[in-house]
């Protein structure tokens, strides 16, 4: 979740992911994202729900960790499957109120209800966005071990 992660300490993640990779070792960062020029979080976000939340645009994220020095192989956004998958979070939420309100307290319990109600609506209309980046560490020459395109990565998962 690289939005958790600090503006100033993004460059260290990537140089400790490229430390704790082998050469061909791969690493799937996922993130919340703005598009450039655009707010974070906001107010609410970051005094409620997610203090330390910075969400950057997916170019600097791929900058940073080519500038560790791994290789970035693919990149794909799931914002409108985070549109569902906020909405059933908070479907979840209103089907256990009564207890989630017992349990967090009515504020909080209030919190939880427009965070989700707010970010449903952030991700469908293109103001946030999700994206999980695969990056390798290629060997010294160059060699990655993955194959040549994404589409040659799926057989192997195939289960007879």
């Amino acid at each position: 979740m690289g939005e958790h992660v600090g503006h100033d300490q993004y460059p260290r993640l990537a140089r400790t992911l490229h430390g704790m990779l082998r050469p061909g070792g791969r690493a799937l960062v996922q993130q919340m994202s703005r598009a450039a020029g655009t707010p974070g979080g906001g107010a609410f976000i970051e005094t409620y729900v997610a203090p330390d939340l910075h969400m950057r645009p997916l170019g600097d994220t791929i900058g940073l960790l080519e500038a560790a020095g791994l290789e970035v192989r693919t990149s794909e956004s799931l914002r409108e499957h985070y549109v569902r998958t906020v909405g059933a979070w908070r479907e979840a939420l209103e089907a256990q109120w009564d207890a989630f309100r017992l349990l967090a307290g009515d504020h909080t319990a209030r919190m939880w209800r427009l965070y989700l109600a707010g970010g449903a609506l952030a991700f469908e209309e293109r103001r946030m966005g999700i994206d999980q980046i695969l990056a390798v560490r290629p060997t010294a020459r160059g060699v990655s071990g993955m194959p040549d395109t994404p589409a040659a990565w799926y057989p192997a998962l195939e289960v007879a």
